[in-house]
This record gives structure tokens, sequence and C-alpha cells, in this order.
């Protein structure tokens, strides 16, 4: 999930300033004037990043009204002054958040409503790439409404969900108990919405998706704090009840993280490849969900090219470089840095079929692409993540000049 340059930056950026959100929130009408600044700047770089950031304002309206003092419905001159008072402490706040966003995206400050445009623009998106769910593929702009919410049911450990399903509900319905300490309901309302708010956006809007929940990574650490919330709320209730139930209880979430962290081990380094058991694990995702759409597996798969070369090419190192033609489904760059053969040039046919090698991840079915004989897989937890294919014996010899250096990717 670290390949992108803005999925970790703004995923930060977003948690941050939810954080701080939370710390000016239980001080309205008077935060810390730290905080704000730390708002204002978080706000306006999650915003250069990404207009997504808008959500930040969204959540700063909402936490105004969660925090109102007293009933939620009555709206009295004292609530009436919480709310203009709160406005404006937040509105230079967020004044910095637009200058910040102007330095990171000139664009947006062209116009007032250009952020607004971006956005719609955004939601409209599209380009030809595709993506698989439950085996069947779909155009980006074409993808159900639940696309999203269904990769986080499948992608996001059975744990997490758990946790996350009992922190909403203690809001709804608090887990009484004369030794237990229950977090602050508006805290955790104003967590959830940062979790419910995005994913409702996404069904309602129809808004393009592809490879999974990856562009809503940012909703990742809100969840992993509920979770934590729900799972000790749960604890807790059962330490005032017996310390033996609570023990247990702590044996079994325990083992729970323990097992996932045993599976990220196992998956190394390809860790995004996590599903969890709603549909059997990796074994079950394979091929009918997206799996290494990144081809990270590459730069392994070439070094078990390189190896079967070795073993069963005659190469001489005051030999003229032998050439071969390799297909690759998938980026140039991370091919080409992990050639480790000096006495090897690996020449890239426009043509795949004049190709006597091929190097693809199982992600789309993309190995299907060509023919060959197997000699070698990248394997995890005993799913093929690639493959790849012998193709000499399918293919002409091809007079090769080694310089010449054309890449066919997919």
């Amino acid at each position: 999930m670290f390949n992108h340059t803005k999925d970790i930056p703004f995923a930060a950026a977003m948690t941050g300033a939810t954080f701080v959100l939370i710390r000016i929130a239980r001080r309205l009408p008077s935060p810390r004037a730290g905080d704000l600044a730390a708002f204002g700047l978080l706000t306006g770089a999650a915003l250069g990043i990404r207009v997504l950031g808008l959500l930040l304002v969204i959540y700063a309206g909402f936490a105004i009204a969660l925090y109102l003092p007293g009933p939620w419905l009555a709206l009295d001159r004292a609530r009436w002054r919480f709310l203009i008072e709160s406005s404006l402490r937040l509105l230079p706040v967020l004044m910095l958040a637009y200058v910040i966003m102007i330095l990171a995206w000139p664009w947006a400050g062209l116009a007032p409503l250009n952020p607004i445009r971006g956005l719609l623009a955004f939601s409209e998106f599209h380009y030809e790439i595709r993506t698989v769910l439950a085996s069947r593929v779909y155009e980006m702009a074409d993808v159900p409404r639940l696309y999203v919410p269904i990769y986080f049911l499948i992608r996001v450990p059975l744990l997490i969900l758990i946790g996350v399903a009992l922190a909403m509900l203690s809001v709804l319905f608090p887990l009484r108990a004369a030794r237990f300490r229950q977090p602050q309901g508006r805290d955790i309302a104003l967590v959830s919405l940062t979790v419910i708010f995005p994913l409702t956006c996404q069904v309602i809007g129809h808004g393009p998706a592809f490879t999974g929940l990856r562009h809503f990574l940012f909703v990742l650490p809100a969840l992993a704090t509920l979770a934590g919330i729900g799972l000790d709320a749960v604890l807790s209730a059962l330490a005032a009840r017996s310390r033996v139930i609570a023990s247990s209880g702590l044996a079994i979430v325990t083992a729970g993280f323990l097992c996932d962290a045993v599976t990220l081990a196992r998956l190394h380094p390809y860790e995004y490849l996590f599903y969890n058991p709603v549909v059997g694990g990796l074994q079950g995702a394979s091929r009918r969900y997206d799996l290494d759409y990144w081809f990270s597996s590459m730069p392994e798969a070439l070094n078990q090219l390189e190896a079967y070369l070795r073993r069963t090419a005659a190469i001489d190192a005051n030999w003229p470089a032998q050439v071969y033609s390799v297909a690759v489904c998938g980026e140039r760059l991370s091919f080409e840095k992990n050639v480790t053969l000096p006495q090897l040039h690996f020449d890239f046919k426009p043509q795949w079929e004049q190709s006597e090698f091929f190097i693809a991840p199982t992600h789309m079915n993309c190995d299907s692409d060509l023919d060959g004989k197997v000699i070698g897989t990248v394997e995890r937890l005993g799913v093929v993540i690639s493959y790849i294919k012998d193709r000499r014996a399918l293919t002409r010899p091809v007079t090769t000049d080694a310089a010449d250096v054309l890449v066919p990717t997919r």
C-alpha cells in the first residue's frame, strides 16, 4: 500500500487532522491556539494532496454540532452562542488551510470554486483501467455502488471489524459497569463519522473506483482507533464481572492479532495481498478479487528467471552479451532496475508473440495472455501470485540488437 506517492501522506494528514479536531471539539468554544494551528496546517496539507481533504471541513462542522452542550434538539440562546463562537474560532483556521492548499495546488486558487469543481471532476473521473470484484471485471466508472464497502469487508482483519462494531454500538447501547470508565460517546461518534461519511458518499455518489480500497486508506486509522475502543470496552466490562473471563477474552483478542501478524509475515513483502476469512483468505480471493495490481512480485520473478538462465544458458563473460526477449505484463521500471546478471540484456519486443520469455502476475488473469513452459512461480500462502514462462519452443529465433530496448506493457 506504500507504492503510491499520495495514499499514505494523505492518510497521515487526514488522521492527524482528525486527532487535532477531537482535541479542539472537546474545548469548544475556546480551543487551544496550538490545536487550531495544527488543524489548519494538516487540513491544508490534505487538500494540497487530494481534493478529498474537503471532508475535514465537513467534519469540523459536524464536530461543532456534536459537541453542543445540553440536549441536541434544544437551541436556546446559550447553544446559539456556542455555535457562533465555535464557528468564528474555526474560520481563520480554514483560511490558513486554504492558503496552504493553494501553495501545493495552485490551480485551486485560480477561482474560488475550483476546489469544488475539482471534487466534482474527481467524482466523474474515468480512464481505461479495469478492476475485478467477485470474478467479474468492471471498468472503473462502472463498478457497483458497494464496491469500496465490500473491499473493506473482505480486506480488513475480522477482529478490527468486530471492534469497530462494538465501539459504534457502545454509543447506542452503553456498556454499564461499576468499575468501567466508558469512552466519551461524542468522541466515538466523531471518529465513526470519519469512517461512515466518506463511504456513504462513495455509495450514494457512485464514484469511480479501482484497486480495491486503496483510495480510502485514510479511513483505516479511524477503523483501528474504533476497534481499540470497542475491544477495550468489552474487556473492561468483562473485568468488572470476572477477572478470569476478562483474561480469557484478552487471550482471544491477542491470539487473533498474532494470527494476523503471522499471516502478514508470511505474505512479506506483499502484505497488501491480505484478505480475511470472509472470502477464504488469499486462496479464496485469488483470481476473484484484486491481487498484485502493482506487480510488486516482478523483482522476485526476475530473480527466478535469471537463476533459470544461469542454470540453462552457456554464458561466458568474454562473449558478446546474450540477448533475451521478455514480455512483461506490468510496469517497466521495477523490471529494468532489478536486472543483476551483467552478461544478459533483456530486450522487450513490441510484439508479445515474438518474446522468448513471459513474466506476468495472476491479477486480472494476465498470466494467461501468452502460453509457454512454466519455469517459475512466485507464491505466498500456497497461492501463485505470478508466473515465469519460457516461450522459446513456441517462437523462432529473432536477431536482436542489444541496444534496442522497447517495452510492451499492459
